[in-house]
């Protein structure tokens, strides 16, 4: 609603309101700060607003004006407080759902005006905050104003011409995307509406857009602000590897595949009222980037087609729709059918999202002229039997184009060492730009110096796509190493390190650098990304996970408020944008890289907990299965591991395992089923053997899918019996419980026998990474850990075996002597 960037704004003796856009950039109306005679260099002072405090106040100073809006500048680290750019956006939808949005604007009228009492003439006035709520009255992309239909309409003031003086400039926001500039109160509806200036207009400005651009780091966007619902946020602006590799946040230009964007332009400028259209090709190949760059075409403002008759060359409302909405009626969807412009809906991962999409096609089946053209866009990994299905149901909503990407597509006008220079380029430029906005970056090439070692497990990124090479140029850009990185680094070790950077800052500012060991963050990151969290709960049980699993060998009670601090820094270092409690790590390599760093550094323990973790609700395991079988293409000895943990627990990992297994290319999900049954085979055998060995011991070993924890506990009870209460005599972990540089421990093997699949083709053949056994530590009975203690512990086991010897025989000669 705009309250944390609301400021007052003074000059000759007026008081007026702003908004606080962008770093060292406050908008207001012009005729506020509207040069006047004689007092030309009288000077502008921006204070922002807090709750009635007197905040700092700066000096500003005029940088543009059109119409009746103005820009102020002013140096960013005056104000001691950091800003975000703001959203900006626009009203699409003349029927919304449920109810039309609430609109608010944070200013200082005169109808605020208040009294301190004091003693006689020492009473002061001074002019409150009032938040005006209401709605837009009229919907269009024609008019050159927004009519805000307030709800407290203020009573008239003797002796003043509005009550609502001092509200002119005030940002008007529906929820946090800015709409428009408040500028006048309309006459004729007794102090009942405001006159607002809709912010599209000024994004047609390019000069406007230009100082946005270099305070902010980024190029203003244009939102549908009342699909915000429906449609994810684009990412914040930060100093990290995850932001600067986002195909969402368009650091690198739109290059090659000009043969498949002509083909989806031209699929959306059809005649057809609604559409699906599917872009599909392995991971790092550029689907997304693609989709973001189709987006920004049909999008683009071009002032002059607004009022043009065909529809289909005014600007689009576009969007990547998210991928959980709360059930309601009727649908949100619906509000797809009441647009004033034509809409692009872009859907990622849709092998993962059936339902949804079935959904969506559901609201639209309906849809007919004079509506505005939708246009669906399905983005996935491959076509496997859902996209038949999906087109035997909805036939004539699917008839877009299908386009097919693969790595050597991106390469058609340069090649791999020109798109590496192109990209390089681009990163040093947006990494100057975010500092010149003031974005936190206390990176420095020497943090990675401990990293560069001789290793044979170094990750190897092998992906030919373009973000493969992305990755390369942005690891050179960090380590500036333009022509390479040493022997011994990978991308993907400097991109994690750089990332580790923005966790440390934000777990500095939230005051826990002392009671998160910088070995726990990489796991609490992990687990945010694998469990999405769609509300609090799941964030509590997700973070509960990371933080059992970490001290699951010398047990730690986390307490209320260390577990509320991390919920807020967790959100903090990657806020939500797709409808969920946070955000998470990406892209899917780095995310693939880190998991796999932490199943090896914990002998590979991680996922087993993961997976098997009580504080996890159904929905967070199944997309935790989604992640790993993204991971797997560059890191896929990751598909033995979770093969093992799915078959030691069938009862409640197969039936997930199967939805996963549906969405993979057909080579992949047959490798998949491969390594679950050669490991189910390995156990019966093991366990036979066991059998064999120690048939009483055998009648005792619990199932093979208990969970590893059987305490149904609530994800906040914090509570551990087994621990000090004051948390001071729990122990830190050892080294090998997280991320570390020391040797790497035994491995499971690797699947033994290669079979051939009832198809006829052999199955893909197995990672050659070496793996230990395939008995779980849970799983262990007392003489098979025994036994494996004497052979770890030679010595100790001697030392005992001798002192048990040698007892008898001095407590003989003591009571010789005695006697």
């Amino acid at each position: 609603m705009g309250w944390n960037r609301a400021a007052s704004v003074e000059y000759a003796g007026t008081v007026g309101s702003g908004c606080v856009v962008a770093p060292g950039l406050v908008l207001t109306a012009y005729h506020v700060v509207q040069p006047v005679d004689e007092l030309e260099d009288a000077p502008i002072v921006v204070r922002v607003m807090d709750g009635g405090a007197e905040g700092p106040r700066v000096v500003a100073e005029l940088a543009w004006h059109r119409w009746d809006a103005a820009l102020l500048s002013y140096r960013p680290l005056d104000l001691a407080r950091e800003f975000a750019p703001v959203r900006w956006g626009e009203l699409t939808c003349v029927r919304p759902t449920p109810t039309p949005p609430e609109c608010t604007a944070v200013g200082l009228p005169l109808s605020a005006l208040r009294r301190i009492y004091g003693t006689g003439a020492t009473d002061r006035w001074y002019r409150g905050e009032h938040v005006a709520t209401g709605r837009i009255n009229v919907v269009d992309n024609a008019s050159r104003t927004y009519s805000l239909q307030v709800e407290s309409v203020p009573q008239d003031i003797r002796g003043a011409d509005s009550p609502w003086l001092g509200m002119s400039g005030a940002g008007v926001f529906c929820d946090e995307v800015l709409i428009g500039l408040a500028t006048d109160a309309l006459d004729g509806w007794g102090n009942g509406r405001l006159d607002v200036l809709p912010v599209r207009r000024l994004l047609d400005d390019r000069q406007f857009c230009s100082l946005i651009h270099s305070a902010a780091g980024t190029w203003p966007r244009l939102e549908p602000a009342d699909l915000d619902a429906l449609f994810d946020t684009s990412p914040l602006p930060a100093a990290a590897s995850s932001y600067l590799l986002s195909p969402r946040s368009e650091v690198v230009s739109f290059t090659g595949l000009a043969t498949e964007m002509t083909e989806l332009v031209d699929w959306c400028r059809t005649g057809k009222t609604a559409d699906v259209a599917v872009v599909h090709g392995p991971g790092g190949v550029g689907k997304t980037r693609l989709a973001v760059e189709l987006a920004r075409r049909v999008s683009d403002r071009r002032p002059e087609a607004e009022r043009l008759a065909d529809d289909l060359e005014a600007p689009w409302s576009a969007g990547f729709l998210h991928l959980d909405l709360p059930a309601q009626q009727p649908s949100p969807y619906t509000m797809l059918r009441h647009l004033i412009r034509p809409v692009l809906v872009v859907i990622d991962y849709a092998e993962s999202r059936q339902g949804q999409v079935e959904q969506l096609l559901a609201a639209l089946a309906t849809h007919q002229p004079p509506g505005k053209p939708v246009r669906i866009l399905l983005l996935a990994r491959s076509l496997p039997a859902w996209w038949q299905r999906l087109r035997a149901r909805h036939g004539t909503m699917t008839n877009g184009p299908v386009v097919e990407l693969s790595p050597h597509d991106l390469y058609r006008q340069q090649d791999p060492h020109e798109a590496r220079e192109q990209a390089a380029l681009a990163f040093t430029q947006r990494i100057a730009a975010l500092r010149r906005a003031g974005v936190p970056d206390d990176w420095d090439p020497d943090d990675i110096a401990a990293l560069v070692r001789a290793s044979e497990h170094t990750p190897i990124n092998e992906d030919a796509g373009m973000l493969a090479v992305h990755m390369d140029a942005l690891a050179g850009v960090l380590a500036h190493t333009p022509d390479g990185l040493e022997d011994g680094l990978s991308p993907t070790q400097v991109l994690i390190a750089h990332e580790a950077k923005h966790w440390d800052r934000a777990f500095s500012a939230h005051g826990l650098d002392e009671n998160i060991p910088p070995e726990l963050r990489p796991v609490l990151v992990s687990v945010q990304r694998m469990a999405r969290a769609k509300n609090e709960d799941q964030a509590a049980g997700a973070i509960r996970t990371a933080w059992d699993f970490y001290y699951r060998r010398f047990r730690k009670p986390l307490d209320a408020d260390t577990a509320m601090k991390l919920l807020r820094v967790l959100r903090d270092v990657y806020p939500a944008t797709d409808g969920g409690y946070w955000g998470g790590l990406g892209p899917d390599t780095l995310t693939a890289a880190l998991i796999d760093d932490i199943e090896e550094t914990s002998d590979e323990q991680f996922l087993e907990y993961v997976l098997t973790s009580p504080h996890l609700a159904e929905d967070q395991v199944r997309h935790c299965l989604s992640i790993v079988a993204r991971a797997i293409p560059t890191q896929p000895y990751l598909r033995t591991n979770a093969a093992y943990v799915i078959a030691s627990h069938p009862e409640h990992l197969i039936p997930l395992a199967e939805d996963i297994a549906e969405q993979l290319p057909e080579d992949d999900r047959d490798a998949w089923w491969e390594a679950v049954a050669d490991i189910q085979d390995d156990i019966a055998a093991e366990q036979q053997d066991f059998n064999t060995d120690d048939p009483a011991g055998a009648a005792e070993s619990p199932a093979p899918d208990e969970p590893a924890d059987s305490d149904a506990e609530d994800a906040w009870d914090i509570e551990d019996h087994d621990a000090d209460p004051d948390g001071e005599g729990a122990m830190e972990p050892d080294g090998n419980m997280a991320l570390t540089s020391e040797p790497p421990r035994p491995h499971r093997h690797a699947t033994p026998a290669h079979r051939t699949l009832s198809s006829g083709r052999a199955a893909a053949p197995p990672p050659t990474r070496p793996r230990a056994s395939y008995v779980s530590l849970r799983r262990r009975t007392v003489i098979e850990t025994v036994r494996d203690f004497i052979e770890g512990h030679v010595l100790l086991s001697l030392f005992i075996g001798v002192s048990l010897a040698v007892t008898p025989v001095t407590l003989i000669l003591i009571w010789t002597v005695i006697r």
